[in-house]
């Protein structure tokens, strides 16, 4: 039984992977962004749900779940601005770009998600949903000093225009981890409208 690890997201164009590319290039000619293991562009998404592994054959379950969860939703738009820390620029574990614009939407429809692959057994997320892309991941190796430091970079940063995404269909993605970085996969999609 072939087991997969996915989860359900909403793909970027490329004029905003090759912004976040820019932004990211910044942040990297700082002395102190060595301690930060660096998202590649080509997989950085919206990521609504994550399911985890799943045996193969629950995929066309997960797709039914994501239609009945899109009926009514109509197509969104999100505009990048702003970068933070999770959980906080004193202990940052995470260096995201935020998202601002039709943000009640893109947090409805995660719910509908949520709620719809519940019915299927998935767990609940506990974290309420927070859009963002992910720009990096901090080692769990770091230090509390190098940590504030990389706060306080993240807290100076001016991440400038990086341009909007249109949200009008969600993925179920699959993720493949290997030494060279994640690689993903749609196996399959759902139209927003």
């Amino acid at each position: 039984m072939a087991v997969l690890r996915v989860f359900i997201a909403v793909e970027l164009d490329d004029a905003v992977k090759t912004a976040l590319v820019r932004a990211q290039n910044r942040l990297r000619a700082e002395p102190i962004s060595g301690f930060v293991r660096w998202v590649d562009p080509a997989g950085v998404h919206l990521t609504l749900k994550f399911l985890g592994d799943i045996e193969a054959e629950r995929v066309p379950h997960v797709l039914g779940a994501m239609q009945v969860a899109c009926a009514g939703v109509a197509p969104f738009e999100l505009a990048v601005r702003g970068a933070g820390c999770f959980p906080n620029y004193q202990r940052p574990n995470v260096i995201w770009a935020g998202l601002v614009g039709d943000v009640k939407t893109a947090t409805a429809l995660a719910q509908h998600l949520e709620d719809e692959c519940a019915r299927l057994g998935f767990d609940p997320e506990e974290r309420p949903f927070s859009p963002h892309f992910t720009l990096g991941r901090v080692g769990r190796e770091v230090g509390l000093k190098e940590r504030g430091q990389l706060g306080e970079m993240v807290r100076r940063f001016d991440l400038g225009p990086v341009g909007a995404i249109i949200a009008d269909t969600v993925h179920l993605m699959r993720s493949e981890l290997r030494p060279s970085g994640a690689r993903y996969t749609s196996l399959g999609h759902v139209k927003l409208g």
